[in-house]
């Protein structure tokens, strides 16, 4: 790899596959017959929209039923409190026996519990009644309907799936020579193979910690607008291909990484580490002593002995030795790869 070079990114095409940044699975949380499920495939709609609404006359007979309950419970409660009221003064002067005092507590305080519990019920089915209703959690476009009307579904079953297409998202495997420049990009330029002339400005949104066990690229998550132009819409899925626009160079040479991989013992059993750098002009390799210093996103940092543009070897480090010819890889791309002569 080349260190501290930012322009190796902007170098290399990557291939990635659309998705929505945004999208939701809609469901009831409770059970029963679809009344009415006016959305359509590919049909745009807004936030607050109802999607489907399930047959909610049982819902509703548990309310009038549970108001009903409630307003028997106040009115118990109301006798209660009224007796107990009554009671308490006899009590205390002696005409009646305490034990009067606390039947008449302990009825009041059994109707009050049983007014605390049928307000539970009615709140719970007052909820269950509003879920009744789906409605779109944000705008965006309906890509899948599951059920039909007067179809029977169950709490969780799948109904509607909606998409926000105003945002998009990608993700790119980036190689772990390249890593460590990603932070440095500002801008990227989306290319799908739908729309080849058309060009999405993108951004870096999320950088993947934990390399492939099988391909050692980290993956990289870019976020994108839709495109302006009403007649181009990228959907899900699409195949695109993504490039470094723009990056901070400056900030690039201030910072040189390299992959632990890199690096090897000075000398074997001994703590000075060194890293094989390539003479481009000779294609042999020389072991250079260097310092490194913490370890941060795609490797060890490197505080002395390497200049930025020089060609460090990446793989095989323990299997080279002083003067060995080697080849750059193809077209100067930065790959772990690169073949030995």
């Amino acid at each position: 790899m080349q260190v501290g070079v930012a322009t190796a990114l902007g170098q290399r095409q990557f291939p990635g596959l659309a998705k929505a940044a945004q999208e939701a699975m809609l469901t009831f949380r409770v059970s029963g017959q679809i009344a009415s499920l006016p959305v359509r495939v590919g049909q745009k709609i807004e936030a607050g929209t109802i999607v489907a609404a399930l047959d909610d006359s049982s819902y509703r007979s548990d309310v009038t039923r549970l108001q009903a309950d409630l307003d028997q419970a106040n009115a118990d409660l109301q006798l209660k409190s009224d007796q107990y009221d009554r009671i308490l003064p006899l009590v205390k002067s002696g005409t009646y026996p305490k034990a009067r005092g606390d039947d008449a507590l302990s009825a009041r305080e059994g109707a009050t519990a049983r007014v605390q519990s049928v307000r539970s019920a009615l709140q719970r089915a007052q909820i269950d009644l509003d879920q009744t209703v789906l409605k779109a959690p944000f705008e965006g476009r309906v890509v899948a309907v599951y059920p039909e009307v007067f179809e029977e579904v169950r709490a969780q079953q799948q109904i509607v799936r909606l998409l926000d297409l105003r945002r998009l998202e990608a993700v790119i495997d980036i190689p772990e020579t390249l890593i460590t420049l990603v932070p440095l990009v500002g801008s990227i330029e989306a290319r799908f193979d739908a729309y080849p002339d058309t060009v999405l400005k993108g951004e870096v949104v999320e950088i993947g910690t934990e390399a492939s066990q099988l391909t050692r690229t980290f993956p990289v998550t870019i976020a994108m607008d839709q495109s302006a132009d009403a007649k181009v819409v990228i959907l899900p899925g699409m195949a695109g291909n993504f490039r470094v626009a723009t990056v901070d160079e400056g900030e690039a040479q201030k910072q040189i990484v390299v992959p632990p991989a890199a690096v090897r013992p000075l000398e074997p059993g001994k703590a000075p580490l060194a890293v094989w750098v390539l003479d481009p002009a000779t294609a042999k390799v020389a072991l250079r002593p260097v310092q490194v210093g913490r370890v941060v996103q795609g490797g060890l940092e490197v505080k002395e002995g390497l200049k930025p543009g020089e060609w460090v070897v990446t793989a095989g480090a323990n299997s080279l030795a002083e003067a060995e010819l080697v080849r750059l890889p193809p077209e100067g791309e930065a790959s772990p790869e690169a073949p030995r002569s």
